[in-house]
């Protein structure tokens, strides 16, 4: 009879006749070494984007409200990632997931975030690249 051994340490397996690894953290770490290097990227731009949705939503519990650019940025929010851009109003409202913001400056030249939470009347709204 021959004997398998785990993929990831080589150690002797016991237990089901399919058995691959002989634990949990064997499996993830010959998982975890097999992985295209475009999950790597995926997954750090997904914690971007994660991180500047709980920004926006940080701000806004109930509603809309506006900020300093800076404080967003003090906070790490990170302008280069955004799931989708909606025209609403004369505005393109950048928006992660189910937050967004538009852009302005001030009468006194300072740059603000006003940010809101999707609405329904938003559906709908995404700026198209191409006219279909």
């Amino acid at each position: 009879m021959k004997t398998k051994t785990c993929l990831s340490c080589g150690k002797e397996l016991t237990g089901r006749i399919d058995k691959k690894f002989c634990d949990t953290y064997c499996r993830n770490q010959f998982h975890n070494r097999n992985k295209e290097k475009y999950e790597y990227t995926i997954k750090e731009i997904n914690k971007i984007l994660r991180k500047n949705r709980r920004i926006l939503a940080y701000f806004c519990p109930s509603g809309k409200t506006t900020i300093r650019k800076e404080i967003a940025q003090e906070m790490g929010y990170d302008f280069s990632y955004f799931t989708n851009v909606i025209k609403f109003k004369s505005q393109n409202y950048f928006f992660c997931y189910d937050y967004g913001f538009y852009p302005f400056t001030d009468v006194h030249k300072i740059r603000k975030l006003t940010i809101v939470p999707k609405e329904a009347s938003m559906e709908n709204k995404t700026v198209r690249l191409w006219r279909e």
